[in-house]
């Protein structure tokens, strides 16, 4: 039997048509009005303004492109080397035409991404400029509370990390896994109120369950048997989002590295602005400048508990700081995450597009953890696999090459495999019933549920 095909932008009744037609106008709308608060800045008869506003009119013939349902054109050698636009994308677009409203829904979106940047990477004065950079630091800012809490819990759950035992590191695991998995949605009853007796407590319990619940696969105890077993301790994060959600990353890694589960942690950032969210390097650099900021954050808000917002903020500064000057926590960068390929091609065969190196380099990890809903569709391919698929039969090649990898997925897009018989028809049926206007397979694109996803690498 041949693979399942991928999903298309024009398949009905599903988040990728109403992605395609709807959401993709809207981001380039967004990304029009943030140039144009960017350009209130300039002089209006500077060279740089003049440019910007060709950018803005740019971006506007892009988004009649999307909403005519213009063809994916490829790119153009210009813009090939001035962007460094890998080839993979016009091989596609040469092999297999297709429209802005029917082509596949993974591609085209990745496609845009490599659009847009080649409109910014067009032009010298505006080639560094992160269109995104306004919208990602006015989400984090508005996340101040979750920060806050989450770095005064860790001050004082860190000092008693080297007395816990066993036990209780497991528990922690578990618990820094699902706030690295909900990102924006954590739920900030884990770590109750972060002593280790609070955790192992009936309460500490109750929020666990509370919060799995949600969570419809779940393997984190095999990705803790792995670490725990496993003996040069690197763990590689291949990362979604910036903000909160790299915060949560952040945090989960300090655990491990603070713990002696890990030794080193090695975080994979996108090379472009991508996706709108998606972490780049410089996005982790500013995060830790906002922190440190007297005046990113209004601490005012908490009142009573600014000063000691203040500290625990200092604290992870200072933790973080000395973790990168050790050379435990690094930040690396690869076009090739940001190429429209699926991770089949992390595979020692695969050097045309980089996929070799990569694989010889997540080769050094004990655990390679993917972040988010769109590794998850790299993972899977996009492809329509029925639902109760397994998931090392989803993610083809990728489960025998080695890797320890565990996908964590807050669920927004199609594509979900691995499910028990039945699951899918109960949550459908539950969806449409209270959601009334969309179809009831949408549950999977709502960001309501998780899945955790374990492979040893050794499936055949």
């Amino acid at each position: 039997m041949g693979l399942p095909e991928t999903f298309k932008n024009n398949d009905k009744d599903t988040f990728g048509a109403y992605t395609a037609s709807s959401r993709w106008p809207t981001i380039v709308a967004n990304a029009i009005d943030d140039l144009e608060a960017e350009l209130s800045t300039l002089e209006a008869d500077s060279q740089r303004f003049k440019a910007g506003k060709d950018i803005q009119a740019q971006l506007s013939l892009l988004k009649q492109e999307i909403a005519t349902d213009k063809p994916i054109r490829p790119f153009t050698a210009e813009e090939i080397q001035v962007a460094q636009v890998p080839g993979s994308f016009n091989d596609v677009i040469t092999s297999t035409p297709q429209t802005w409203q029917t082509g596949g829904w993974l591609f085209c979106e990745v496609y845009l991404y490599r659009r847009i940047n080649v409109l910014f990477r067009n032009c010298n004065s505006w080639a560094q400029f992160d269109i995104f950079n306004r919208l990602k630091q006015s989400t984090f800012q508005n996340s101040m509370i979750g920060v806050v809490e989450l770095a005064t819990r860790y001050r004082k759950l860190e000092s008693q990390l080297q007395d816990a035992n066993p036990q209780a590191l497991e528990i922690l695991f578990k618990e820094f896994i699902e706030i690295s998995l909900w990102g924006n949605a954590t739920d900030l009853s884990l770590l109750t109120n972060a002593t280790l007796e609070d955790i192992k407590s009936l309460q500490g319990e109750e929020a666990r369950k509370a919060s799995e619940s949600k969570i419809l696969i779940n393997d984190t105890s095999k990705a803790w048997d792995q670490l725990t077993s496993s003996k040069s301790k690197q763990v590689d994060f291949v990362l979604d989002n910036s903000g909160f959600e790299v915060y949560a990353d952040l945090m989960l890694a300090l655990f491990l590295l603070d713990t002696g589960i890990a030794t080193k942690c090695v975080f994979h950032a996108k090379d472009i602005p991508y996706m709108v969210s998606d972490c780049m390097i410089k996005d982790f650099e500013v995060l830790v400048e906002d922190m440190n900021s007297a005046d990113f954050f209004d601490l005012t808000q908490l009142k009573d508990e600014a000063q000691n917002g203040r500290e625990s903020l200092d604290f992870l500064v200072r933790t973080l700081k000395q973790h990168v000057a050790s050379g435990q926590l690094t930040f690396t960068e690869t076009p090739f995450w940001t190429l429209d390929l699926d991770y089949t091609h992390i595979d020692p065969s695969e050097t045309k597009y980089g996929g070799a190196q990569v694989h010889k380099d997540l080769l050094q990890s004990d655990l390679v953890i993917f972040k988010g809903d769109l590794n998850y569709r790299k993972l899977t391919g996009d492809r329509k696999w029925p639902r109760t698929t397994k998931w090392e039969t989803a993610i083809g090649s990728l489960a025998s090459t080695g890797l320890k990898t565990l996908s964590l997925r807050t669920c927004k897009a199609d594509v979900i495999v691995g499910l028990a018989p039945g699951v899918d028809e109960k949550l459908c049926s539950v969806w449409e019933s209270e959601k009334k206007t969309e179809p009831g397979s949408w549950w999977s694109s709502s960001g309501k549920y998780a899945v955790i996803c374990y492979c040893d690498g050794h499936q055949y």
